[in-house]
C-alpha cells in the first residue's frame, strides 16, 4: 500500500488517514482483494467491522494524548501495550481480542508496522489477560456497592446503570424526556435506540435525570475512556469492599431487570407480559435473555 502520511504526523490525523484507507474496502469482496494482491486484505469490508475498529483507534489516540504522546512517532509499543492491559480489568478475552485486532489495522495502515508486529507476536499473551466469559451476577445490595465507591462520579454512572439498565457504554448516551418521562439512548448494541417510559416511576426518573445533569458536568473536564477505565478499578475494589462477588458492572443491569421484574409482576402483569416489557426496556431481541437475566 502506498503511504500518504508521515511518519511524524499528528496521532490525529493519522486516526482521519487511516480511515479514509480502511473504509475503500467496504462494499468490496475481500476474495477479489485477495486476488489482486495476493495475501490478506489491509483493508475493512464491512460497516460494523469499521465502526468498532475505528472506535477502538480513537480511543487508544485520545487515551495517549493523556499521557503526552501526540505524535505517530513518538508512539512506541509499550504505550500500545500498556493502554490494551489496562483494559484487561474490564474486558472479556474476546473483547480484548478485538482491541488487539483493531489497534494491529491502524498501526498497519499509518505506516507503524514495527508496533503492528509486536502486537501480533504477543497477540495471544495479550487476549488472554482478559476476564473470562462468565454470566453477571446481580448485587445482593447495589446500594452499598455505590456507597463505597471512591470516586463521586463513579458514584453517578453506577446508579445510573442501576436505574436504567445501561450498559456502560451507554451511560453518556442517556437523554431525558421531562415531558414524557422517558429515557432514550440512542445507538445501543446492535444499533437499537432504547426507550424508557417512567411515568410509573416519576421519583426514579427525577433522579436519573439529576445524574444526567451531574455526569455532564463531570465529564466537561475529562474524557468519557479515562472515566470509564478508573470506573473500573473502583468498581473492582467497592465490590471486594463489600464482600460481593464481582462480575463486572453489568451486575447493575441485572440488578434493574430484578427489580424492574418485581415492580411489573407487583402491578398485575404475568410473568411473561412482565419479561416482554423488559425486553424492549433493556434492549435485548428476545424474550429468554430477559429470563436469563432475571436468575442472575
Amino acid at each position: 500500500m502506498e503511504l500518504g502520511i508521515k511518519r511524524n504526523s499528528g496521532l490525529t490525523y493519522a486516526l482521519k488517514y487511516a480511515a479514509k484507507v480502511l473504509k475503500q474496502g467496504i462494499g468490496i469482496s475481500k476474495h477479489e482483494i485477495y486476488k489482486q494482491l495476493g495475501g490478506k486484505s489491509p483493508l475493512i469490508h464491512s460497516y460494523s467491522t469499521f465502526n468498532r475498529y475505528m472506535g477502538i483507534a480513537k480511543e487508544f489516540v485520545n487515551w495517549a494524548k493523556e499521557q503526552g504522546v501526540n505524535r505517530l512517532d513518538k508512539v512506541q509499543y509499550e504505550h500500545v501495550r500498556d493502554f490494551l492491559l489496562s483494559k484487561s480489568e474490564y474486558c472479556s478475552m474476546r473483547t480484548l481480542k478485538v482491541n488487539a485486532s483493531a489497534l494491529r489495522k491502524f498501526f498497519e495502515t499509518v505506516g507503524r508496522g514495527d508496533i503492528a508486529e509486536r502486537i501480533g507476536e504477543d497477540y495471544q499473551e495479550i487476549y488472554s489477560k482478559g476476564r473470562a466469559p462468565g454470566r453477571a451476577l446481580a448485587f445482593a445490595h447495589p446500594e452499598r456497592v455505590i456507597s463505597l465507591l471512591k470516586e463521586d462520579v463513579h458514584k453517578v454512572i453506577a446508579e445510573l446503570q442501576l436505574l436504567t439498565g445501561a450498559r456502560i457504554g451507554d451511560v453518556k448516551k442517556i437523554q431525558v424526556l421531562p415531558e414524557e418521562k422517558k429515557v432514550i439512548i440512542t445507538k445501543s448494541k446492535g444499533g437499537r435506540t432504547r426507550e424508557i417510559d417512567y411515568s410509573d416511576r416519576p421519583e426514579k426518573f427525577d433522579r436519573i435525570k439529576e445524574l444526567v445533569g451531574e455526569l455532564r458536568e463531570y465529564l466537561k473536564g475529562s474524557s468519557w475512556s479515562s472515566v470509564r477505565e478508573s470506573y473500573y478499578r473502583d468498581l473492582r475494589q467497592a465490590v471486594c469492599r463489600s464482600g460481593e462477588i464481582y462480575t463486572g458492572s453489568h451486575a447493575f443491569r441485572v440488578n434493574y431487570v430484578k427489580e424492574r421484574l418485581r415492580e411489573l409482576r407487583e402491578r398485575g402483569y404475568s410473568e411473561k407480559e412482565a419479561l416482554q416489557i423488559i425486553e424492549y426496556e433493556i434492549g435485548h431481541s428476545r424474550i429468554e435473555m430477559s429470563a436469563y437475566y432475571s436468575r442472575g
